[in-house]
């Protein structure tokens, strides 16, 4: 773990971290779904914005309008990802996506490249609800839920072609990660990461205390890949492209504090707590506190 980072996880037992991120997932489900969806496909992470621009909203925006504009570049960042990391043919066999949030990335993977995904999450509610998305997308058969600890899921299908984690490998032992992976990969399979490193403390702060991550370095994925096995490929850097889901994420906010008349005092205090987080984020990513890359390695033959 980065010793960079400040998370409210850094003290904790490994299995009481596992169990505490599983239940604040879980916790957020509907809240994702609300921001989010409807689905099938709902992604938790940032947006491309591939002009450096957020787009415009006028002050009477809806955040249902928001929310589409979000969507439309949070799937924009998954195809960005395809493009660099060569999914026609990286991507379109057995894929691991390990923390795979609401599925929003597993059935994209199988609807856009013909990939079988095995999806790994640690939250026990999202398992029923990716695997009723994959119905609704008629991938029954090529979209399956494991609900396993990222650093200690076993799989009897491998090995598999390759690994996925978007924006969730902060929330892994990196060491005993790509030891696992190295075990359910096949030789010359890809590991393939999108992620949020830290450049400096306050950055890694910042990150750390809202979402309760262990972010790390860049460096740092490059030691614990190389101890099993694995050497970086690709390294790209989409911090500029991605800056602005910050401000979309704070004006979606904005927009339901200012039409929600059903919230209650809590769900108020607890969105403009989102709000300054957003606000918090954007501010480090512009500042240089926190990068935004897509890394690829690939498992020695």
């Amino acid at each position: 773990m980065s010793n960079l980072s400040t998370s409210p996880l850094a003290a904790l037992d490994p299995q009481d971290e596992v169990r505490i991120v599983g239940q604040y997932y879980d916790d957020k489900t509907a809240k994702l779904v609300r921001k989010y969806g409807p689905g099938p496909r709902i992604h938790y992470h940032v947006g491309y914005y591939p002009t450096f621009e957020t787009p415009s909203h006028a002050d009477d925006a809806t955040p249902d309008s928001i929310r589409q504009s979000i969507r439309v570049h949070q799937e924009g960042l998954l195809r960005h990802a395809a493009k660099i990391w060569g999914a026609e043919h990286r991507l379109s066999g057995k894929v691991l996506d390990v923390g795979c949030g609401l599925g929003g990335g597993a059935l994209f993977w199988a609807q856009e490249y013909g990939a079988d995904v095995t999806a790994v999450t640690n939250a026990p509610e999202h398992a029923p609800v990716v695997e009723g998305f994959a119905r609704e997308c008629g991938l029954e058969g090529r979209v399956r839920t494991l609900v396993s600890d990222a650093n200690q899921f076993t799989v009897d299908d491998g090995p598999y072609d390759a690994a996925v984690a978007i924006e969730s490998s902060g929330y892994f032992n990196r060491a005993q990660w790509f030891q696992r992976l190295a075990h359910a990969l096949r030789p010359g399979a890809s590991v393939c990461v999108e992620e949020v490193f830290t450049t400096r403390p306050r950055g890694a702060d910042v990150w750390a205390e809202y979402f309760y991550t262990k972010p790390a370095t860049v460096l740092e994925y490059v030691e614990a890949a190389k101890a099993a096995g694995f050497e970086l490929v690709d390294d790209i850097d989409a911090t500029a492209e991605t800056a602005a889901f910050w401000d979309e994420s704070a004006a979606w906010t904005k927009a339901v504090l200012d039409s929600d008349d059903s919230l209650t005092a809590v769900e108020r205090r607890q969105m403009r707590i989102s709000l300054l987080a957003n606000q918090a984020q954007g501010a480090e990513w512009r500042a240089g506190g926190l990068r935004l890359g897509f890394l690829r390695f690939e498992l020695n033959t």
